[in-house]
């Protein structure tokens, strides 16, 4: 098997995307603006535009397994198992501090709030960062974060029970973890082929309804751990969706062009090749994301589409118009080579871990240093200046992380 060289409108549409979700953050319950750039309600039956982020991540990090494990496909080791833990732990660990952030009680903790977290980030940074193998650096972000992890105290609430670090639910990134590590063991499972990658995606859709029914019988212990319903079903199988899509950039046209069938057929050249290829993975995505859209909108009767439940609709029709949209991107970038408009998202593309964590990377850090906000004058006014403030502080982030970049601080978890 021939693998494809790096799929740059796959770093370009990661760029775009996180510089879409740090805008999105920035704006989030900003007063004054339309009601598209505000999520969706609770009990809403539809989307907006922030709603789509989250999807359009995961479906990312989908891409991104076919691309990453391929070469692994029959050989499920320990050792590789070992590091898909450590990957999906890691998120896990950081989703769930995460999670607790906003009830961090200072006057109770050994730390003041801004310290604590501007050191947990030092220690993500220390754990993710891209080396050639694990050095004093690496180790002392573990035990950086394992100090951070055990003196933490929150105050007491109706969602936590305990002044310690408590699992409520896995944030964000948690989230992204458990799905990442099922998805992952699901592709080396069925050695990565399409068919029946297809029909595990069916099964996880299977294994919302069936939940959310609940026809599942699960142990309580089990339930109290993860949301299988939506974590390992609804939000697995938008990672699983974007997985699918990623085996068609395992194989390239062959540079002398492809193999003739017979003598009598001529060979044709190289281009032509490609071309052939290009236009069998854009057919293919384009119809996939018909069928995604359209099985999302005949399901959505049974539970509508809501983000806050996760339901199999929301997946179903997110990852439609995020396969769609990304389709774009693969057309402009790598069919026509059309690349001079992404160089600024390429940064974030390529260390998107480390764009995740700059804004409040960046409020941590000014806060410990008493800098006035000086960069916050119209987001609590909202309105248009609220919107370009908004841009601003993410064109500045976006720079933040290509500056990271040039210093060696690529995070890698």
């Amino acid at each position: 098997m021939a693998t494809s060289p790096r799929l740059l409108s796959l770093d370009a549409f990661r760029g775009f995307v996180i510089l879409a979700m740090i805008w999105v953050n920035y704006v989030a319950g900003m007063p004054g603006i339309p009601y598209w750039l505000e999520h969706a309600g609770p009990t809403a039956d539809g989307i907006t535009l922030p709603d789509l982020v989250f999807p359009a991540f995961l479906f990312i990090v989908g891409i991104a397994i076919p691309l990453a494990l391929h070469r692994e496909q029959g050989r499920f080791s320990a050792a590789l198992l070992g590091r898909l833990l450590w990957r999906a732990g890691s998120l896990m660990v950081a989703g769930v501090v995460l999670a607790n952030a906003y009830r961090y009680d200072a006057a109770a903790a050994l730390l003041p709030r801004a310290v604590y977290f501007l050191l947990f980030y030092v220690a993500m940074i220390l754990l993710w960062r891209q080396t050639a193998q694990r050095g004093a650096a690496f180790w002392a972000g573990l035990a950086l974060m394992l100090f951070l992890l055990l003196s933490f105290r929150g105050q007491l609430n109706a969602e936590f029970s305990s002044v310690y670090l408590q699992h409520t639910w896995w944030g964000i990134l948690g989230m992204i973890g458990w799905a990442y590590l099922l998805c992952s063991v699901i592709y080396l499972a069925v050695n990565g082929k399409p068919l029946l990658l297809l029909a595990a995606f069916g099964l996880l859709i299977v294994l919302y309804l069936v939940g959310t029914a609940g026809l599942l019988p699960l142990p309580q212990a089990l339930n109290e751990v993860v949301n299988v319903p939506q974590v390992l079903g609804s939000t697995s199988a938008n990672v699983l969706a974007g997985t699918l899509m990623g085996t068609l950039f395992l194989r390239r046209a062959q540079p002398e062009g492809l193999r003739p069938v017979s003598p009598a057929v001529p060979v044709p050249p190289a281009p032509a090749g490609n071309a052939l290829l290009h236009r069998r993975r854009v057919m293919l995505m384009a119809c996939f994301a018909v069928a995604l859209f359209g099985a999302g909108m005949l399901l959505r009767p049974l539970h509508g589409i809501n983000k806050v439940h996760a339901t199999e609709s929301y997946t179903l029709v997110c990852s439609g118009l995020v396969l769609a949209l990304f389709i774009l991107f693969y057309v402009l970038i790598d069919v026509l080579q059309w690349r001079w408009w992404s160089v600024a998202l390429m940064p974030a593309g390529a260390n998107a871990l480390f764009a995740f964590i700059a804004p409040d990377l960046w409020e941590q850090l000014a806060a410990v240093l008493r800098m006035p906000r000086w960069w916050w004058p119209y987001l609590e006014s909202g309105g248009g200046a609220g919107l370009l403030n908004a841009a601003a502080l993410t064109v500045a982030m976006m720079g933040l992380t290509a500056l990271a970049n040039r210093a060696g601080l690529r995070l890698k978890f």
